[in-house]
């Protein structure tokens, strides 16, 4: 949790300075559960948020996941 709100912090800072080379993936927004049993349609929902994040951010030299892998 700790991690989301440092790359939270960082995506700030990078913004306010216009420095647009760096993309971040936002977990709120890709796994967003409307229920909380996983089930086919929520799968689909799932790769359908990460292909759009990844579309609209193919011109960034890196992307980043804002996840602790602890």
């Amino acid at each position: 949790m700790i991690c989301m709100y440092i790359c939270k912090h960082q995506m700030r800072e990078l913004r306010s300075k216009n420095d647009n080379s760096i993309g971040f993936v936002d977990p709120f927004i890709v796994f967003k559960a409307p229920q909380a049993v996983w089930t086919p349609s929520y799968e689909t929902e799932v790769y359908t948020n990460l292909m759009r994040f990844f579309v609209n951010q193919k011109e960034k030299q890196k992307i980043l996941f804002p996840y602790n892998f602890e």
